[in-house]
C-alpha cells in the first residue's frame, strides 16, 4: 500500500512538472510563429505595413485603370504623402533645389551621367525596350495605304547590385 501511495505521489508531482513544460512549450511556439512572421515581412521587397498601403493603392488604381472606378482612389493617394515620414513625402524639396542637387551629382560621379536610377522594391524588375524599325509612309487623305514595318521590341532584365569605388589613401 505504501509503496502504491508513493507511486500515485510521484505520478501527481510528474503531471504537475508535465503541465507546466506543456505551458512553456506553447509559449516558445508563440514565439517561434511571430518571429516567423517578423522574419517573412523582412524578406519581402519593400516590406511591412508600407508594402499593404502600396498594394492598396495599386488594386484601386488598376480598378480605375481598367473600369473607371474611383472608390477611394483619392484617399488612398492622400495617405500615401506623410508630412512626418521624410520618405513618404515630408522631404518637401522644392523643385529648384532638386534640379540642382541631380545636377551636382552629374557633375561629381561619371556614373550617373551614363546611367538612369531607378529604385525597385525587388530584384524581379523587367523593362521593355523599343530597339525601333518603326517605319511611316505619307499619303493623301484618300489614296491607298501600305504596309509599314513595325518596331522590334526586347525585354532587358537588369542585373542588381552595387557599383562602388574604394581608393587606396
Amino acid at each position: 500500500d505504501k509503496r502504491v501511495d508513493a507511486i500515485e505521489q510521484e505520478k501527481g508531482k510528474l503531471a504537475g512538472q508535465v503541465e507546466t513544460l506543456n505551458g512553456k512549450l506553447s509559449e516558445l511556439e508563440n514565439l517561434k510563429s511571430d518571429l516567423e512572421k517578423e522574419l517573412l515581412e523582412l524578406k519581402r521587397p519593400a516590406g511591412g505595413a508600407q508594402n499593404k498601403l502600396a498594394t492598396e493603392h495599386k488594386e484601386a488604381f488598376v480598378g480605375f485603370l481598367r473600369k473607371g472606378r474611383e472608390d477611394g482612389l483619392r484617399d488612398l493617394e492622400r495617405k500615401a504623402l506623410q508630412v512626418g515620414t521624410d520618405e513618404d513625402g515630408g522631404y518637401a524639396v522644392p523643385e529648384e533645389l532638386d534640379r540642382n542637387i541631380l545636377n551636382l551629382l552629374k557633375d561629381e560621379v561619371v556614373m550617373r551621367q551614363e546611367a538612369t536610377v531607378i529604385t525597385v522594391g525587388g530584384s524581379d524588375y523587367k523593362k521593355l525596350v523599343n530597339l525601333g524599325g518603326t517605319a511611316s509612309g505619307w499619303v493623301g487623305e484618300t489614296d491607298t495605304r501600305s504596309q509599314t514595318a513595325t518596331s522590334r521590341l526586347e525585354l532587358i532584365e537588369p542585373l542588381m547590385g552595387e557599383i562602388y569605388g574604394n581608393p587606396q589613401a
